[in-house]
């Protein structure tokens, strides 16, 4: 199975492209909210003072969100594949990021945002097929 969404193809293998389900698995860029995972969760747990937590996870969250843009400049096949993903994949991993460092977001979190940003993430995976 490829990392990549794989696009609908005309004739006679139409219907082989990713559905749905398998475009939201492929558009989570899981190799790059592993790292951030650890990363957040660390600095969650060293326990940094309030009045910066704030910062250090909206950092990191810019830091991953431009590694995975940069990730899928650098790897994803050339045409609608790289499009796709360069839309879906940074919305899916904000998706993401953005709860998971509700420990150091303090009050800057808000869980309705989170809902929201996880409805957005389907949504792309739902709309954008190569």
């Amino acid at each position: 199975m490829s990392r990549y969404v794989i696009p609908q193809n005309p004739g006679l293998l139409n219907g082989t492209g990713d559905g749905f389900g398998t475009r939201l698995a492929k558009y989570i860029p899981a190799e790059l909210v592993a790292m951030y995972t650890l990363t957040i969760n660390s600095l969650a747990a060293a326990k940094p003072p309030a009045a910066f937590s704030p910062w250090i996870a909206v950092g990191m969250i810019v830091l991953f969100l431009l590694a995975t843009i940069f990730y899928f400049v650098q790897r994803a096949p050339a045409g609608p594949v790289r499009r796709a993903h360069m839309i879906a994949s940074p919305i899916a991993f904000l998706a993401w990021a953005y709860p998971l460092a509700a420990p150091l977001l303090g009050t800057w979190f808000i869980a309705w945002v989170a809902v929201i940003g996880q409805a957005a993430a389907a949504l792309a995976a739902w709309l954008i097929a190569p």
